[in-house]
């Protein structure tokens, strides 16, 4: 292109181009890479006082400039649009400054022979050049490839859907695949937004705690699902004209149509979250439902339709040596045969979407120091391979978590939450009059991860976890205080979990040799309360949750997590010497309805008028029977063989764990007070889908509430 000639050439060839789509190049090749907007186009083709359709005419010559250049807006190769904005030269711009004095390499090269050898030189020469012009055309057409790579990666635009407050944080959501509509949920029902207007109706508004929505191809209806208690989450039609929602599934959640409308997937068995044990399949009114696989050992996360319905994709993970093994599985549903594309411990369960194009969607965890955020990645796939197609692209940017993608049908916008969690420290105070908490108030006032523990001896100040700092350490505040101060002030990484001695004067807390692997050894230390250089106290494999007694007794007891049991070993604090008081098989206890077998939480406590000195299990019983305690006591391991079953009335939702001190247990979900008759009394619940527990301090007067909290909104991304 010849600025002062007004030339366009192409490969030595004079292209027709009119004054308007000529200066539209020159505008854009004035900052290649960069958008120029419509506007500052408009005002470089006609002045101000210019009265012109100018979207009619800026289009019209943007249309003449890609004819010259043998390009489509469909298949850009020289200029982009950029929807809504405007467009950028995406080719490779070079300036150059000619002389007429000056050969060019080429003839040079072709000049270089005389006398006799002249033609068989000349000949060897231009067989040189032309090698030598294609090894420079294939750079260039790579580092072109590379480069609209890179310019398509900064080009992703994201948008901001929904402003809920963390009070009501949005639970579910997903895009029309006409692009029409934004479906979410929050605590106080499904919404429809028209995505060109804002305008918002109401669908469900009765039904809260909605926890998945996926929409059906023709963009009228949406599938749902949502649990009522005590029945588990079950798969529901909803037209967005109105009416009475339609249950597809008495069970079932995080479902996906088939591109032709045909068929659902969707997951049973429940586990964490929108996790489950099998994969089933169903006709999309609900008929002919039959189980496509299991996998007892861990679980799947979010399964999807491939574009020409012969696949379905889905994370899978199972406990392994680094806490969580997780993988992208592809299956096929003519063969039966299945194939891991991905392998990689940073993978999330809560976003995996095919796009119409080929490209998958999912999401992985950033590593550190931003480990506390995820991002959505995408990548071809060789189906014939079971592969990835060149480098997965990185697609989002962002703090916190990014949950459930949802793409339009032309894969032009994508929708996904992104959720930025938070746990804090509350306080409440047990009434006198009965089995009653005061107004939970909040202790710890920063923006961090607190997580209480413990209370000292005085019962004035909470134990408790914070990354605060950058990395995990110990902490102590008063509870008339608003700071804390921190405790242990070591460079060793702590896990997530601390105790006081029995006697209150030491904090113990483990360090593992590899947190990567939590089969590794793990050591338990001390460290006197008001300061002190820390001791081992003892090393042992697979240590996860340890606890101490509180005084009269004097002792403290380490779980170790291994594949299929659950063993307790009891140790004094002070010398370490522990010894196995039970072994319990992981297959022996039930989870409540169909979720993952497996030990509940545990935890040491002293019963007057039982036997003292006791572990409490949480046992969990297919319906309708009430979920219980187990007592085992830590003093003779004959005795422990036999459990002792203390029966608790259901008290609606999730019976998720225990926290014993005294004669209370707090259940996480809904903290209740149980006495040893099973009388159960709710006092608090925790509407929220991350965990939750209390800490009673010593004297049984308050409670350390573990309070979650979430800021999750809707966002949009473009030119991804």
């Amino acid at each position: 292109m010849d600025l002062q000639t007004g030339e366009l050439r192409q490969r030595g060839h004079k292209v027709r181009l009119q004054e308007q789509p000529f200066q539209v190049l020159a505008a854009l090749l004035e900052r290649p890479g960069e958008v120029v907007t419509r506007d500052e186009l408009r005002n470089k083709l006609w002045p101000v006082d210019t009265f012109v359709d100018f979207d009619h005419g800026l289009n019209a010559a943007i249309k003449r400039l890609r004819d010259a250049l043998g390009e489509s807006a469909e298949t850009p190769i020289f200029v982009e649009t950029v929807a809504r904005r405007g467009y950028r030269f995406i080719g490779n711009a070079e300036v150059q400054a000619t002389s007429a004095s000056a050969p060019s390499y080429l003839d040079r090269l072709l000049t270089i022979a005389s006398g006799p050898w002249a033609r068989k030189a000349q000949f060897g020469a231009a067989l040189l050049a032309l090698v030598v012009l294609a090894c420079i055309t294939a750079v260039l057409l790579f580092w072109r490839q590379e480069s609209r790579w890179k310019l398509t990666q900064d080009s992703v635009t994201l948008q901001r859907l929904t402003t809920n407050a963390a009070e009501n944080w949005i639970i579910a959501s997903a895009i029309s695949p006409d692009g029409k509509y934004l479906a979410y949920s929050d605590k106080t029902g499904i919404y429809l937004r028209l995505l060109s207007t804002g305008e918002l109706h109401a669908l469900l508004p009765k039904v809260s705690d909605v926890t998945f929505l996926g929409w059906f191809p023709d963009s009228t209806r949406l599938l749902a699902s949502w649990a009522n208690p005590p029945a588990p989450k079950s798969l529901w039609a909803v037209s967005i004209f109105g009416g009475n929602a339609r249950q597809l599934s008495e069970e079932g959640w995080s479902a996906s149509v088939s591109p032709d409308s045909s068929q659902i997937v969707f997951l049973k068995g429940a586990g964490f979250g929108e996790t489950g044990q099998e994969i089933w399949l169903m006709r999309s009114n609900g008929a002919d439902q039959r189980r496509v696989m299991s996998f007892s050992e861990g679980g799947f996360a979010s399964p999807v339709w491939s574009p020409d319905r012969r696949w379905i994709a889905y994370v899978k993970f199972k406990t392994g040596p680094s806490m969580y093994d997780v993988w992208i599985e592809l299956y096929n549903l003519e063969h039966g045969t299945s194939r891991i594309v991905l392998s990689e411990q940073r993978l999330t369960g809560w976003g995996l979407s095919w796009l119409p194009d080929g490209r998958l969607v999912y999401a992985m965890e950033d590593p550190p120091p931003s480990q506390n955020s995820s991002n959505l990645w995408a990548a071809r796939l060789d189906l014939s391979k079971g592969s990835f197609i060149g480098t997965p692209a990185k697609i989002t940017t962002g703090d916190g978590f990014v949950a459930k993608p949802s793409v339009t049908a032309d894969s032009k916008h994508l929708v996904f939450s992104r959720a930025k969690p938070q746990a804090d420290v509350y306080i409440s105070e047990f009434s006198a009059k009965g089995p009653r908490l005061s107004t939970p108030r909040r202790l710890t006032l920063d923006e961090a991860d607190d997580l209480p523990f413990d209370w000292t001896i005085d019962n004035q100040s909470v134990l408790f976890i914070s990354d605060r700092t950058g990395t995990i350490n110990i902490f102590r505040q008063r509870i008339d205080e608003s700071s804390a101060e921190m405790l242990v002030a070591d460079q060793e990484k702590k896990s997530a979990i601390c105790r006081l001695t029995p006697d209150g004067s030491q904090i113990l807390y483990s360090v593992p040799t590899n947190p990567s692997d939590n089969l590794q050894p793990v050591r338990l230390m001390r460290a006197p309360l008001n300061g002190g250089p820390p001791q081992t106290v003892l090393e042992a494999p697979a240590i996860g949750n340890f606890v101490c007694s509180h005084a009269p007794a004097t002792i403290c007891a380490f779980g170790q997590e291994k594949p299929k049991e659950l063993v307790i070993s009891v140790f004094d604090p002070a010398i370490g010497e522990p010894h196995e008081v039970a072994t319990l098989q992981k297959q022996t206890a039930e989870f409540i309805g169909p979720e993952i077998r497996g030990i509940g939480d545990w935890a040491l406590g002293a019963f007057p008028g039982r036997k003292v000195n006791r572990g409490v299990y949480l046992r969990r019983h297919q319906q309708p029977n009430p979920a219980a305690l187990a007592f085992r006591s830590t003093q003779s391991r004959a005795y422990g063989e036999k459990l002792e079953w203390l029966h608790v009335p259901r008290l609606g939702g999730r019976f998720e764990g225990a926290v014993c001190q005294q004669q209370s247990c707090g259940f996480q979900a809904k903290l209740a007070d149980v006495d040893l008759a099973g009388n159960a009394h709710q006092i608090w619940e925790v509407n929220h889908v991350w965990a939750s527990w209390a800490i009673p301090s010593r004297n049984g007067k308050y409670l350390a509430i573990l309070a979650p909290t979430a800021d999750s909104n809707v966002w949009m991304a473009e030119n991804f």
